[in-house]
């Protein structure tokens, strides 16, 4: 059984898999007679790689908290479309990904926590888990795109890997 423990989510680490959506480090710009400071541009969406993939969408999770340690049982992927997890309350969110193509390298299967107000934008065809809330009725926007019903894909893991939640 191999054991997996969460970094804590940056841009830098996180690249390969996505973009961190987040506001720190960064200059806003003042907006709105100065009553709203904009962070702009903090990624980019991939959201219809067919012309027939629909529209894009935005839904409301609310998710139930994971018990921990976590058994990760499968990872998918959406080849067509990116993904967007946004916490609408500030919370933390652990998030799991993969690299790969055909197939997700179990073996370099990476954990993220986030920091309260981070979201994430996965790459088109990023493996990665379902979502990982920490809390009973946290709340997230999800945007991606219209097709994501048949766009996607999963796959059982081919051992047990357990999720540590962090101290």
């Amino acid at each position: 059984m191999r054991r997996l423990t969460c970094l804590e989510l940056n841009a830098a680490a996180f690249a390969p898999f996505g973009a961190v959506i987040d506001g720190e480090g960064r200059a806003p710009e003042s907006i709105n007679d100065g009553t709203t400071q904009r962070y702009a541009d903090l990624a980019r969406l991939d959201l219809c790689a067919n012309a027939g993939d629909g529209a894009p969408l935005i839904h409301l999770y609310v998710a139930s908290a994971r018990r921990f340690p976590l058994r990760l049982a499968r990872l998918e992927r959406h080849r067509r479309a990116s993904q967007v997890f946004i916490p609408l309350n500030g919370q933390r969110f652990i998030i799991v990904v993969a690299p790969g193509g055909p197939l997700p390298d179990w073996e370099r299967m990476q954990a993220f926590l986030s920091k309260p107000g981070q979201a994430v934008s996965l790459h088109r065809g990023c493996w990665h888990h379902g979502l990982v809330a920490l809390n009973d009725s946290d709340r997230f926007a999800v945007i991606e795109g219209g097709a994501y019903r048949t766009d996607t894909e999963e796959l059982d893991a081919p051992e047990d890997i357990l999720l540590e939640l962090p101290e």
